[in-house]
């Protein structure tokens, strides 16, 4: 079901640095927002309890792009300027702050998803589907904006 999202965050992660240099400074805003509109997508189309059909697909490589696009860049400026001698030091704090934050936001999103299970069988999963799509969207909001801040030396 994954497969597209998978395939296709493999190809943009390995590629985007044969993009255009002028992309690659916008990589991470846009990344975060074709995620969203990815996840909407699955959402508004899953809502009603659907299949989703070939849409669903396209709304899964639209966010593995999405993901790839802000996560190879930012994890990429991350480690940039970081001194060869703490590279390595640098390298596992990244991974281990990476790894908490996917933690966090399965624990979170996943509460929220459970949370919203109130009726049961397919009409209860698609709705608390959709409110969770919504809540992961917003966030991908957040992740754009956050992309934009220029750092302030």
């Amino acid at each position: 079901m994954f497969a597209p999202s998978a395939v296709v965050f493999g190809a943009v992660a390995m590629t985007w640095r044969r993009w255009p240099a002028g992309w690659q400074r916008a990589l991470a805003p846009a990344g975060f927002v074709v995620t969203g509109l990815g996840i909407a997508a699955a959402g508004a189309l899953l809502r009603n309890g659907g299949g989703g059909g070939p849409l669903l697909y396209a709304s899964f490589v639209a966010s593995g792009a999405g993901m790839a696009a802000a996560y190879s860049p930012t994890l990429t400026g991350a480690l940039a300027k970081v001194r060869q001698e703490d590279a390595a030091d640098a390298s596992g704090l990244l991974v281990t702050v990476t790894q908490l934050g996917q933690i966090i936001g399965v624990a979170v999103f996943g509460t929220l998803f459970l949370g919203r299970l109130t009726e049961p069988g397919p009409q209860g999963s698609a709705d608390a589907l959709w409110v969770t799509a919504l809540a992961l969207s917003a966030a991908c909001g957040l992740g754009a904006v956050a992309g934009l801040v220029r750092k302030r030396r």
